[in-house]
């Protein structure tokens, strides 16, 4: 499958409604997209990454460039921002090489200036209660794919509390609420709750190797 068919469908894919982003949160569906183009655009200019995962990742890349504008249209309508001028700047974006050092730069400068707003304190350590279910959660609806370590030709990320280690706050926090995006067959978005995507956001980070 090309690129741009796998950035198509994935595309196609990222554009139906999740519970996570419910009515009114365009700006943080917005947010955690350019997030996500600014990450996986660091991945490829910072990482030593095997054939499969480069080739997955631009995949990525070109699906969100795709969506950006069509997502950046729906915050414009409930913000009232100059709509021209920050749809010229993803223009400016779409017009980089994906996986040049320009577009990892401009993703990155973008995506601060639209930080993702969540309401729940992220630097708060999980309650026992919390851990379990928590733990339990991740048992049964994301071991099956994020076992560790990973085969090399795998697009799944292996190790998964090193990588979310690894990784800048806001961009791992986008990665939680963009859901999984290894393929475009599992390129559907998280149904938790805020209360539940931190408690991934902690559990990951603080207890898995």
């Amino acid at each position: 499958m090309s690129r741009f068919l796998v950035g198509l469908v994935a595309g196609i894919a990222l554009l139906i409604p999740a519970t996570v982003f419910s009515a009114g949160e365009h700006q943080r569906r917005f947010a955690v997209e350019l997030a996500l183009l600014a990450g996986d655009s660091r991945l490829l200019v910072e990482e030593k990454l095997s054939a499969e995962k480069r080739q997955w990742i631009e995949g990525r890349i070109t699906s969100s460039l795709n969506v950006l504008p069509l997502l950046a249209r729906y915050y414009l309508q409930e913000s009232g921002l100059d709509e021209a001028s920050l749809l010229d700047q993803i223009e400016g974006l779409q017009l980089r090489v994906v996986g040049s050092n320009a577009l990892f730069k401009a993703a990155g400068e973008m995506s601060q200036r639209f930080p993702i707003r969540f309401p729940v304190d992220l630097q708060q350590p999980l309650d026992s209660l919390t851990k379990y279910q928590t733990a339990s959660d991740y048992q049964q609806l994301c071991l099956g794919c994020h076992i560790a370590p990973a085969p090399d030709t795998s697009v799944v990320i292996g190790n998964f509390g090193a990588f979310a280690r690894s990784i800048p706050d806001d961009e791992w926090l986008a990665r939680l609420l963009g859901g999984l995006r290894g393929d475009s067959y599992t390129a559907y978005e998280n149904p938790f709750s805020d209360a539940e995507i931190s408690g991934f956001y902690r559990y990951i980070r603080d207890e898995l190797p």
